[in-house]
């Protein structure tokens, strides 16, 4: 069974593999013990995260000197907040020869990603607010809600969702706010700018208690489990309502062989946001392994129905197929994939893959040469056309 998980904004999940088709999309009804919070927070399971260090909301966000002259410097004698806002966009992505690079795996302060010039959209959203708000800056921060989207690490398969944030106007001067289409978006990715996916305000706390998850699931992937539980936990001191802590949380105690905890915690995260696939979906698996079959496969019909119009979810189908050595259909579904969304560069990197790894050479150069034509970033598109170098060379 292969392990999924929730990075950028991060969520553990196990996913099932198989397609069902069924017309019926009827939300499952699932009883809760209704536990309460303080018996959920099951400290003694992982005594030993009471020794992890981990940053304080303070130390997340904090600057040091070097950022602080950075601002003063660059941005403070920019009286209008709308250029302001825009030079901060310009300096913040071209500070250093090599620009800011994008990082799925950097899950860093602000200071960090500052000095490391590395950063995926949740890092740099935190980095932009310290600055931003150094620069008197009025900003919000923002979750968007694109399709689910995964991202392999190692034997892992990691679900993403994006935030950014947008500059809306001035702390302390004479400009107030910026309307309507002069707000200032910082984001990594253009294509998400440009698309006209719902975009939700969400808290400090929250954006806080992303970060705190993100360094659990990279533990929970390293086998790290009392420093994953303490940054869990962190993440629920933070915002005890963000549905995704609770989903690893809950995997994290499956793992554990704590059923009934898992179980609650999965439900938990359902209350939160019954959209949660993932939690609903490591439910299903749950209930499946404790006996509970005609309610297990009732979930996955559901889930199922909803993703089975999702590129993304054909593609991470795809991933499994291919590292598990079925290549021909990891072909299929990379190419349902394809059709479904043809600019994503990742499915025509798929294809090549495993058409490299059929011998079929001038079919892989052929999907690898559209991966490069479809890549967004530069270094992206460099690392394509390393590849159609040595893959020239065969």
């Amino acid at each position: 069974m292969r392990k999924c998980f929730y990075a950028c904004i991060v969520r553990f999940v196990l996913l099932s593999l198989a397609l069902l088709v069924s017309a019926c999309n009827t939300v499952p009804k699932v009883e809760s013990n209704k536990m309460p919070t303080s018996l959920l927070i099951h400290q003694d399971s992982f005594p030993g995260h009471k020794s992890i260090n981990v940053e304080s909301e303070r130390e997340i966000y904090a600057l040091n000197q070097e950022m602080q002259e950075f601002v003063h410097y660059n941005l403070l004698r920019i009286e209008d907040p709308k250029q302001r806002a825009e030079a901060l966009l310009s300096k913040l992505f071209k500070r250093s020869a090599t620009g800011l690079l994008y990082n799925q795996g950097a899950n860093l302060t602000a200071q960090q990603t500052f000095e490391q010039q590395s950063a995926n959209c949740l890092s740099l959203t935190i980095l932009a607010y310290a600055l931003a708000k150094e620069a008197n800056l009025k900003i919000n921060f923002q979750e968007v809600m694109i399709p689910e989207y995964w991202v392999r690490q190692g034997s892992f398969n990691m679900l993403s969702r994006h935030v950014n944030l947008v500059v809306v106007g001035d702390d302390r001067s004479r400009f107030q706010t910026i309307w309507g289409q002069q707000a200032t978006t910082i984001d990594f990715d253009p294509f998400i700018v440009k698309k006209h996916f719902a975009r939700n305000v969400i808290s400090k706390k929250r954006v806080t208690s992303m970060f705190y998850n993100n360094l659990g699931a990279t533990a929970l992937t390293q086998a790290d489990f009392p420093r994953a539980y303490a940054y869990f936990k962190a993440a629920l001191k933070s915002d005890p309502q963000y549905s995704a802590v609770w989903g690893n949380l809950g995997y994290l105690y499956k793992i554990h062989k704590y059923e009934n905890l898992a179980r609650e915690s999965y439900l938990r995260a359902i209350t939160m946001d019954q959209a949660n696939y993932n939690a609903w979906n490591n439910l299903g698996i749950l209930l499946r392994e404790i006996g509970n079959t005609e309610k297990s496969e009732e979930i996955s019909e559901f889930i199922t129905n909803i993703r089975s119009t999702n590129p993304y979810y054909h593609a991470v189908l795809a991933d499994e197929a291919y590292h598990n050595g079925m290549y021909k259909k990891a072909i299929s579904h990379y190419i349902t994939a394809s059709e479904m969304q043809p600019k994503e560069d990742e499915f025509y990197f798929g294809l090549a893959k495993a058409y490299l790894k059929l011998g079929e050479y001038e079919l892989s150069e052929r999907y690898l040469n559209k991966a490069k034509n479809n890549a967004e970033f530069p270094d992206v598109e460099e690392k394509y056309a390393q590849k159609l170098r040595l893959l020239s060379k065969l």
